[in-house]
Parts: C-alpha cells; sequence; structure tokens
C-alpha cells in the first residue's frame, strides 16, 4: 500500500506540468516562445512568463503548484506545445515557496522530437 508501494497511474492521470526541452546540451532551449498565452488563460494565476529581450525563449517561467489545480488549460491553449502534463504526482514541502518551481526544475529531462508531418502523411497515403 502507499507509500510503500506506487498507485498505477491511469492513462489520462493528471500529474505535475513540464517544460517541453529542443535541446539540453551545452545550455537548455525551451520550446516554449515565452508568448504568456498559458499566463493569461491560467484561471489560478499560478503561472508566470517573462521573456528574454532579443530571443524567443523565457527569462522567467514559474509554476505555483500551491494555486495549480491542474485543469490542464495551460497545456491546450498553448500553440507551440510547449507544456506536458506527466504522470508524476508526488509533491511535498515545508512552506508554501517550495511550491514554487522555476524553469530549471520544471525542465523535462529528455529531448522532445517532433514527429515530421511529411512521414505521416505518407505513412497514410501508402496504407
Amino acid at each position: 500500500m502507499y507509500p510503500y508501494h506506487k498507485l498505477p497511474v491511469p492513462k489520462r492521470g493528471q500529474g505535475l506540468i513540464k517544460l517541453r526541452v529542443t535541446q539540453l546540451e551545452p545550455e537548455p532551449r525551451f520550446k516554449c516562445t515565452a508568448c504568456g498565452i498559458c499566463e493569461k488563460n491560467c484561471p489560478q494565476h499560478c503561472i508566470e512568463v517573462v521573456k528574454m529581450e532579443n530571443d524567443k525563449q523565457p527569462e522567467v517561467y514559474t509554476v505555483n503548484y500551491g494555486l495549480c489545480m491542474f485543469c490542464r488549460i495551460c497545456i491546450d491553449v498553448c500553440p507551440f506545445s510547449a507544456l506536458e502534463q506527466t504522470q508524476e504526482y508526488e509533491l511535498i514541502g515545508e512552506s508554501r515557496s517550495d511550491f514554487i518551481r522555476p524553469k530549471e526544475q520544471l525542465m523535462m529531462r529528455t529531448v522532445f522530437v517532433e514527429p515530421e508531418k511529411e512521414t505521416r502523411t505518407k505513412e497514410k497515403t501508402e496504407a
């Protein structure tokens, strides 16, 4: 039983939100362009986005999980598919500030690769 054995999460289970990354080395590049659409549409106002000057990358990207209700609106409205909801659900802290996560902690640890559109169209045509 939990916490000794983790419970299986359903496929559509809603866990922590993470930022997709297109490059890890030498410096991480986020899929996020810091447009702020997720921030504007968040009903709890738990996302903060600040854009870098002269670059389409977030200088500041934080999610306050203490306020987040995991509604997926930020994921659904993102035109760049920069956010992903994971199966992770364990999050503990001693104070409210422990639930505010910066982009370094929100970053996925694997590189996101988009499937090529031409390949998918060819496969459908051949079938």
